[in-house]
């Protein structure tokens, strides 16, 4: 009888230490990579450093919420002086738009604060009424213009900007910027045509509903709780050393251009915009990225239900790979794209036109960051050309699963 009920006990903890839920937050030392597959992916980004595709970047890949890379290759310019590490900050450019307006998006929607089927002009008043609702502005199928060049549509806020003077009116600015914007005359919706213009305004959805400005809703509500440092206009709370530079821009600041944001539009914007904007290290947005990839929990902490997450990261609309925000494989596997082929179909992520990369797959726990400096010293197309990050990616699935067949 004393046996028995020991071996009822024992069962009873096996059991109970198996059936708990896994970790929710990111683990370090606890796997390694697979050296073959190391080595190829050291070897991808070494020549790509080579051929001067990017003079430096950062590498860090999480595999079933655990570290499973964390490097840093070369330096951030070509004079080789500072090398990258582990706390260098990168310009995200249109990764922004996952990492700053998805979380605050998802938030308004969840607290019913917007509804996705509601008419953009219910929203942003100027828009002329061609049917768009806000959900095809979020899959950039709203027959937004896919690009305006602010700073000459508005030569006296680009002049007022140029001068680098305290006296630059930024709300002045944002409010001819959002005038433009929305004073566009509109194309058909529900024609695909990737935009960076709706999201120039989400940040003031933000002011109106909670009464917080953009920046310091998303520090309050997310990345403080998160124990990340993403931000904007970063040379206000870090030297300048440890932010890669991107162009050297001979067209319009005449400079080169580190620690302020490259896009021109959030320039104008005093830094902050919902397009582009943030900056962080890769550690920071790979824990953003996991609390996504983890359905809305990270760290014993909901932040987002397991439906908002869906919503927003799954295809909304029939012929455009879309989600909402977030971008997706595409939907021909015959058409090359970013990231990997072998990503599922319920992948998620984006990319920026500084370099970076971030890719997040939940059937397979995969979950990528890459960070670079590719438009240093002047806009350069080498990195898409070489496919870096698409064949870094590609390794990543084959080291997977010799892990999980090791397992």
């Amino acid at each position: 009888m004393e046996k028995t009920t020991i071996l009822i006990i024992l069962l009873l903890i096996t059991f109970e230490s198996c059936s708990q839920e896994p970790k929710d937050y990111l683990e370090y030392n606890i796997i390694s990579p697979t050296e073959t597959e190391m080595i190829k992916i050291d070897s991808i980004i070494n020549d790509a450093i080579q051929q001067r595709a990017m003079p430096g970047c950062r590498l860090f890949v999480t595999y079933n919420n655990k570290v499973l890379i964390n490097n840093s290759y070369g330096y951030l310019t070509y004079d080789s002086i500072i090398p990258v590490d582990t706390n260098t900050i990168y310009d995200f450019a249109s990764v922004t738009k996952i990492a700053a307006s998805a979380p605050c998006l998802m938030k308004l929607y969840q607290d019913n604060k917007i509804k996705l089927e509601k008419p953009l002009n219910k929203y942003f008043k100027n828009f002329e009424k061609n049917g768009a609702k806000l959900s095809d502005a979020l899959a950039h199928q709203a027959g937004l213009k896919t690009w305006i060049s602010l700073r000459t549509k508005l030569p006296e806020i680009s002049y007022q900007y140029l001068q680098n003077s305290d006296n630059y009116d930024i709300e002045k600015a944002q409010n001819e910027i959002y005038n433009t914007i929305c004073n566009q005359k509109l194309n058909e919706i529900g024609n695909y045509a990737y935009s960076d213009l709706s999201f120039y305004l989400y940040p003031t959805l933000i002011k109106k509903y909670y009464k917080k400005e953009f920046s310091e809703f998303l520090t309050q509500t997310f990345y403080n709780p998160l124990g990340i440092k993403l931000c904007f206009n970063p040379l206000n709370k870090y030297n300048i050393n440890n932010i890669a530079p991107t162009e050297n821009d001979t067209i319009w600041r005449k400079k080169l251009i580190q620690g302020t944001v490259h896009d021109e539009g959030a320039a104008l914007m005093g830094g902050i915009s919902g397009h582009a904007g943030l900056f962080g290290t890769a550690q920071d947005l790979a824990v953003l990225m996991q609390m996504y990839l983890n359905k809305g929990i990270y760290n014993g902490h909901r932040y987002f239900k397991q439906e908002t997450i869906e919503k927003f990261t799954s295809q909304a609309f029939e012929n455009n790979r879309r989600g909402l925000v977030f971008d997706k494989p595409p939907l021909d596997i015959n058409i090359n794209g970013t990231p990997s082929k072998k990503a599922s179909r319920n992948s998620f992520g984006h990319t920026g036109f500084t370099g970076t990369f971030t890719w997040a797959d939940p059937d397979n726990k995969l979950l990528i960051v890459f960070l670079c400096n590719s438009i240093y010293p002047n806009r350069s197309t080498i990195l898409s050309k070489l496919d870096v990050r698409t064949k870094i990616h590609d390794q990543l699935y084959i080291m997977i699963e010799k892990i999980s067949n090791n397992e």
